[in-house]
């Protein structure tokens, strides 16, 4: 029975945990905003190795992520978290100092990947265990940490690369050292909260169990594809846009400021985004009794929005339509986004949720990863217009594998007798 105390403590949990996946994107997208003055401050690396830097990230994150899923159960997750939250910030506050591509790929890359998948599968899980009529909505406030962060990361990046030729640092030493403080904030703020248990047994399942439980789930496996099209076309989208606008209109782009491309490639896409994830978490949360599916119909709706949009964008002949349709293509981003945790739960018992999250990131991000390597192969040699239109393709491949889930296989694999505290 859940008492008072947890009714107010659920949404500080999230509060908290909203901000440390705040922190996570933040950091993330300094390296995007700044690309073009980290090129011309560290000369030598081609846009194909530079783009390799954001590969060996989703990589690393993509590769240990079922770690960190292990980890989750097997140990408390509010460590797991303050862990992961430590080492991320550390190793971002490290890459302000560095001085070539082989620092940026192992500081930017490698330990900043490891750090920041630690932190989704016990987050997620510990907002499922709290929140249960309001799972959508929880996980979605969740999520919008993502769009402050990188809004506010991309105008605060843009600003420092403005103002020296070296700014782009203070980007990397400013988010770094937030994080820090926030990782000691955790300590104290965050509960030791234990994974839930039924009578006679222990609730915990080993990564073994939940990878079993995710392929035998066609649904599980279908979704997992579906968020790794995403990663590889949201990634392209978020590194390389930018730098696209800055770029002078004979290359497709708009030759914007530093600060103007920087906010101006993500601003519209995320108030798009608050949008469509505030919408749909909330017609979610209220039809989802009277129709399962809801949450999976979500899932390839906003896929199918966000291709033609992608697309679209980079080929507008002035700034404001392609500020129109990168809103356009936040909308169809939000939608997806409402259910990216909670249409996977749909279908994966409550015992394998902290596990099978491992899975779930895992699979998406090694199908992801390469994106940012061979968007930059293809922006060398061709133009980012091209490669950014051509790679929107992903979400429409991802909304029809989410859409044959739907038709074949979810009424099979959902998850029927859930915890009422799950």
């Amino acid at each position: 029975m859940e008492t008072r105390n947890d009714k107010h403590y659920k949404w500080v949990m999230l509060g908290l945990l909203a901000f440390t996946y705040f922190l996570m994107h933040a950091t993330r997208q300094v390296f995007n905003a700044s690309f073009t003055d980290i090129k011309a401050s560290l000369p030598g690396p081609t846009d194909a190795q530079w783009g390799f830097t954001r590969t060996a990230f989703l990589f690393a994150y993509g590769l240990a992520v079922p770690l960190a899923g292990i980890a989750a159960d097997m140990l408390r997750r509010k460590w797991v978290v303050v862990v992961g939250a430590l080492l991320f910030s550390l190793s971002v506050f490290g890459t302000g100092y560095v001085d070539g591509f082989v620092g940026m790929l192992v500081m930017y890359g490698l330990f900043n990947g490891i750090g920041q998948c630690m932190i989704p599968a016990s987050a997620s899980s510990l907002i499922a265990q709290y929140h249960t009529e309001t799972r959508s909505t929880a996980l979605s406030i969740y999520q919008t940490g993502l769009y402050f962060g990188i809004i506010l990361a991309s105008a605060l990046a843009g600003w420092f690369s403005s103002i020296a030729a070296d700014g782009w640092r203070w980007g990397f030493w400013g988010f770094g050292a937030v994080g820090v403080a926030w990782t000691v904030a955790l300590m104290f703020l965050l509960r030791d909260t234990p994974p839930l248990v039924k009578k006679g047994g222990d609730e915990r399942a080993s990564f073994k169990d939940a990878a079993l439980a995710m392929v035998s789930k066609p649904t599980a496996l279908l979704l997992t594809f579906a968020f790794g099209m995403l990663v590889f076309g949201s990634n392209c989208f978020r590194t390389f846009l930018p730098h696209f606008m800055r770029q002078a209109q004979a290359d497709g782009g708009f030759a914007l400021s530093a600060s103007s491309a920087a906010l101006h490639s993500v601003i519209w896409f995320y108030i798009g985004s608050f949008i469509g994830i505030a919408s749909g978490a909330r017609l979610s949360d209220r039809l989802a009794h009277r129709f399962p599916a809801i949450r999976i119909n979500m899932l390839w709706i906003g896929l199918a929005v966000s291709a033609p949009a992608m697309a679209a964008m980079v080929y507008m002949p002035s700034l404001w339509l392609c500020c129109l349709m990168t809103f356009i293509f936040g909308i169809g981003g939000g939608l997806f986004d409402c259910s990216l945790y909670s249409g996977l739960f749909e279908v994966v018992a409550p015992r394998y949720r902290a596990a099978a999250m491992g899975v779930y990131l895992c699979g998406a991000f090694l199908i992801g990863c390469p994106a940012t390597a061979v968007l930059g192969y293809v922006g060398q040699h061709f133009s980012y217009q091209h490669g950014i239109a051509m790679f929107a393709g992903t979400y429409a491949v991802g909304a029809v594998a989410v859409l044959v889930a739907r038709m074949f296989c979810f009424r099979r694999d959902r998850v029927t007798d859930v915890d009422s505290r799950a």
